[in-house]
């Protein structure tokens, strides 16, 4: 049995004060439990760049902006939830990766494949200028930081039974920006650590089939405006092969008196994911509850980790030499929601590792 380390009892309707959206999307992550090595390189590359050569033969939309195709991950990769130099690294996408519908073309330009995730590049464009009030929507949310457009898919693989359960949330979202009134640049994340990705073992090379449905735009705070989207249909079919991208793991295997524990800890140049564990011979008397207990990740400079979903953090930003997890009693709603404040309050930040040392009854300190 796993359970998410973060995975914490919501108490109250104060929750929506102090705690991030980062621990509303907890419920959400299935974690894997066992490492998956990398295994792989660049050998889509030659195959994409035939296809791209392609492409340009037979659309002269897409031939004119061939330099922006190889540089979209340039343009958005600093949007991105979890930021890095995706350009540096990226291949092209091989096989069918364009897709034209109701006067809308999609191109899967670029992606970035390591034993985490999938991240594919995208160009969006329309014959005619998109609707007003989709750019404004869009360009409202940039002002807050979180420019994007939400994809309805379908997806399959060829180490899945069938389609991949997508019922639940079947939306991919699309970090970018308008680049004109015809045109979207933008990328999206498909994550191994989220279910129904998490419950397979994802091998170095693999077949991926994506069928878009419908494209969203964001609405009034950030959520789905559902009265302004375009349907239709666009199909998409690749190979994908994992690249060699520098990537560390860490053994750690601790637990903590209610039974979470840490199994791994792997790093790459775009996330650090956090594996977990819930073993219940680890229980000490009076842990019994899960809740009893709550986590908190420092970096090596004592910043919280944050950001992320479930126990996947972005590595920009962070001192990743190390991390070091607190575990803290939290026996009542009152001392969880003092310490959920404290992680929080930007003003106390200074002090959080000290306090954090005060109320720890354990302490895991990970060399990364």
């Amino acid at each position: 049995m796993q359970v998410d380390l973060n995975d914490i009892k919501i108490p109250t309707e104060k929750l929506n004060i102090v705690v991030s959206e980062n621990l509303e999307k907890v419920k959400e992550i299935h974690k894997k439990n066992r490492l998956r090595h990398i295994v792989g390189g660049c050998a889509a590359a030659a195959a994409g760049i035939a296809v791209l050569s392609g492409i340009c033969l037979s659309n002269p939309v897409i031939a004119e902006k061939f330099t922006k195709l190889g540089e979209i991950f340039g343009l958005v990769q600093d949007q991105q939830h979890y930021p890095g130099n995706y350009s540096e690294t990226s291949v092209p996408v091989p096989g069918t990766n364009v897709s034209q519908s109701e006067g809308i073309t999609v191109t899967l330009s670029e992606f970035v494949c390591s034993s985490e995730a999938l991240n594919v590049s995208v160009l969006i464009e329309s014959e005619e200028p998109f609707p007003e009030p989709f750019i404004e929507s869009v360009a409202s949310a940039d002002e807050m930081g979180n420019s994007f457009l939400i994809l309805t898919t379908e997806q399959s693989t060829d180490f899945a039974d069938g389609p991949l359960d997508l019922a639940s949330y079947p939306y991919v979202e699309v970090q970018g920006s308008f680049q004109d009134e015809y045109t979207f640049a933008g990328a999206f994340r498909i994550d191994f650590n989220i279910y129904p990705y998490a419950q397979y073992e994802i091998p170095d090379s693999f077949t991926w089939d994506l069928k878009i449905t419908k494209i969203f735009c964001p609405g009034g705070g950030g959520k789905v405006d559902r009265s302004l989207a375009i349907p239709g249909e666009w199909n998409f079919s690749s190979q994908i092969t994992q690249q060699d991208i520098e990537t560390k793991t860490v053994e750690v295997n601790q637990y903590a008196p209610n039974g979470s524990g840490i199994t791994t800890v792997t790093v790459t140049p775009y996330e650090l994911v956090v594996n977990s564990d819930y073993k219940e011979d680890k229980v000490q008397p009076g842990y019994e509850r899960y809740d009893s207990m709550q986590s908190v990740i420092l970096d090596g400079s004592g910043k919280l980790l944050m950001g992320g979903s479930g126990n996947v953090f972005p590595a920009a930003g962070y001192d990743l030499s190390k991390i070091t997890v607190y575990c803290m009693d939290t026996p009542d709603e009152e001392t969880w929601m003092t310490i959920q404040e404290k992680l929080y309050d930007e003003t106390f930040a200074p002090q959080l590792q000290e306090y954090l040392e005060s109320i720890a009854i354990q302490k895991i300190e990970i060399p990364l």
